[in-house]
């Protein structure tokens, strides 16, 4: 679990203003291995603070998405918000459509994207993998 401080530091270096509720923002999405939806940021951060409006979460979340602290995962349905930026699948429950990150083929994603840099014309700016399926709570 990332704590505030580290939430601090990793934010500090942006020139991002680190109010209280963008901090608290940004650490419900750093800690949320789930990939929370606006709304579930937006639940998440009113038990700290009552007042928080989801305007404010939707302009922080666009904020640490410009600065390329976490990524929108745009689906169908709705975004969600993952803050693992590093080459990696997202494993998609095609029944309850929950979004968690594979423990596994990180290496594959990053010398995918590594080749196709280096052996296209193409400059790749980011990349995203997803396998749909079924997650362990809904599989027979």
């Amino acid at each position: 679990m990332t704590t505030q401080q580290e939430v601090v530091a990793l934010l500090k270096p942006l020139g991002l203003r680190l109010t209280p509720q963008r901090l608290a923002i940004a650490e419900v999405i750093i800690n949320s291995a789930d990939h929370p939806t606006v709304k579930e940021v937006f639940d998440r951060v009113r038990e700290f603070f009552p007042y928080i409006t989801i305007a404010t979460v939707y302009s922080t979340l666009t904020t640490l998405c410009e600065a390329g602290v976490v990524h929108e995962l745009a689906f169908q349905r709705q975004s969600r918000y993952d803050a693992n930026i590093s080459p990696h699948a997202n494993l998609v429950c095609i029944n309850c459509g929950s979004v968690i990150d594979s423990e596994v083929g990180q290496d594959t994603v990053s010398e995918l994207r590594g080749i196709i840099s280096d052996e296209s014309s193409f400059t790749v700016a980011s990349q995203r993998v997803d396998f749909y399926g079924l997650c362990e709570g809904c599989s027979p």
